[in-house]
C-alpha cells in the first residue's frame, strides 16, 4: 500500500508566472498534450525518466491532468517551461515534498530542440529560488541517475552541492539504480558556486567590502594558454558592482568582466557569432544579449540561450534557421553567397579566464601575448 503524498498548506502557483528572459515557467494546458506526446517519445527522455514507453497522447493527457490534480491537492507543483515569446514548449518540471516530507525534490525534462541552450538550468534556480522565498522550504534536493552527466551539469549550473552516491536508491522499469543526490540550502548560492575568498585564501584576502564571488566556470572551456599564466590586475571589484559588464583590454586582448548572481566572469568580450562587444548588451541573471542580432549567451555555463536571429550552426554542428516572427511563415532568402555563409557560420561556445579576487582588486590569468 503506498503512503499519501504529504501536502503543502498555501501551495498555489506563483504570481506573476516565474519568468527568466525569454523562458516562462506556466501551469499546464490540455492543448500541451500533443508537444507533451511529441517530447517524451524522445530516446533520451525514456533513458533516464520513468515514462511510458511508448509514449502516446493519451499517456500526455494524464500527465497533465495529474498535474492539475497535484495544484489542487497541494502535493505538487509542476510547471511548463516555454518560449516567452512564442509559447513554444521547451521541457517540464515540477517539485514538491520528497523523501520522509523533509526536503523537497525537483525534476524535470527537456525537448530535444532545446537542449543544450541552459534552459534547465535556468528553470530549476527559477523553481528554487520561489520555493525558498515563497513556499518557505528549507532544502531541495536534486537526483540523476548516476551515468547522466548531462543532468549533474544542470544541477552543479543551478548552485546545487553534490552530496554522494545513494546506492541501487532508484528504480527504473524494474531495475535498480544508483543515483547522484544534490542539495540546496535556501541560504546558498542561487547560481553555480562561486569561490568567494577569505583571509585564509591564497589569493589574498577578501575586498573591504565584504566576499566578492567568483563564479565556477566549466573546466572545459578554459581559454587555452591560461593554465598557470600569471594573473593580472584589472579592475577595482568596487568598479564592477552586481549585474554590470565592462570591458578592460590588455594589448590586443578584449576581456569582458561581469557581476552575475553566480559572481564574477571573465570572458572574451566579444560575441561568439558575430564578434560584436557583447559590453554593450544587457545582462539580465547569467544572461547577456548581443546587441546586434538578439543572440543570447549564458555567461555561468558558455551555452547559447538563445539562437542569432541570422540562425546558423550551433556548436554541436546542429543548423538553426534565421528568426521569423511567431505564427509567421519563415520567408526564405535569395540564393547568395552571403546567405551560404550564415548557413556554415558556428555560434561557439563561451571561453573564459580564470578570475581572482585580492585585495579588492580583480585579476584574470591572461594567456602570454
Amino acid at each position: 500500500m503506498s503512503l499519501p503524498r504529504p501536502t503543502v498548506p498555501g501551495l498555489r502557483p506563483p504570481e506573476p508566472p516565474l519568468r527568466d528572459g525569454d523562458v516562462l515557467l506556466r501551469l499546464w494546458r490540455p492543448s500541451d498534450a500533443e508537444a507533451v506526446a511529441a517530447a517524451c517519445q524522445d530516446p533520451e527522455i525514456q533513458r533516464w525518466i520513468p515514462v511510458p514507453a511508448p509514449y502516446g497522447l493519451a499517456d500526455a493527457a494524464d500527465f497533465i491532468e495529474e498535474a492539475e490534480r497535484s495544484w489542487r491537492a497541494g502535493t505538487r507543483a509542476g510547471f511548463a517551461i516555454v518560449h516567452a515569446g512564442s509559447d513554444d514548449l521547451l521541457g517540464a518540471i515540477g517539485l514538491g515534498p520528497g523523501r520522509e516530507g523533509r526536503a523537497w525534490s525537483v525534476g524535470y525534462w527537456i525537448a530535444p530542440q532545446a537542449r543544450r541552450l541552459g534552459i534547465a538550468a535556468r528553470a530549476v534556480r527559477l523553481v528554487s529560488r520561489w520555493a525558498f522565498d515563497e513556499v518557505g522550504i528549507d532544502r531541495l534536493e536534486l537526483m540523476t541517475l548516476l551515468d547522466n552527466e548531462a543532468s549533474q551539469g544542470v544541477a552543479r549550473r543551478a548552485g546545487f552541492h553534490r552530496e554522494g552516491v545513494l546506492r541501487a536508491f532508484f528504480d527504473l522499469r524494474g531495475q535498480p539504480q544508483d543515483v547522484v543526490l544534490f542539495s540546496l540550502l535556501a541560504d546558498d548560492p542561487a547560481g553555480p558556486v562561486g569561490h568567494a575568498t577569505s583571509a585564509a585564501d591564497p589569493a589574498g584576502p577578501a575586498a573591504p567590502g565584504g566576499h566578492v564571488p567568483v563564479a565556477t566556470t566549466p573546466r572545459r572551456l578554459v581559454a587555452p594558454g591560461t593554465v598557470g599564466a600569471p594573473f593580472v590586475d584589472l579592475l577595482a571589484a568596487d568598479d564592477l558592482p552586481p549585474g554590470s559588464l565592462r570591458r578592460v583590454s590588455r594589448g590586443d586582448l578584449d576581456v569582458l568582466l561581469a557581476h552575475t548572481p553566480a559572481g564574477i566572469v571573465a570572458t572574451d568580450d566579444r560575441c561568439p557569432h558575430m564578434a560584436a562587444p557583447l559590453s554593450l548588451g544587457t545582462l539580465e541573471g547569467c544572461t547577456v544579449d548581443c546587441p546586434l542580432h538578439r543572440g543570447r549567451f549564458d555567461l555561468c555555463s558558455g551555452e547559447t540561450v538563445r539562437m542569432p536571429t541570422t540562425g546558423g550552426l550551433d556548436a554541436d554542428g546542429t543548423y538553426h534557421p534565421g528568426w521569423s516572427p511567431a505564427g509567421s511563415v519563415p520567408r526564405p532568402e535569395p540564393p547568395s553567397s552571403k546567405q551560404e555563409a550564415r548557413r556554415l557560420t558556428r555560434v561557439r561556445r563561451l571561453r573564459y579566464y580564470p578570475v581572482r579576487v585580492r585585495e579588492g582588486r580583480i585579476e584574470v590569468a591572461l594567456p602570454p601575448a
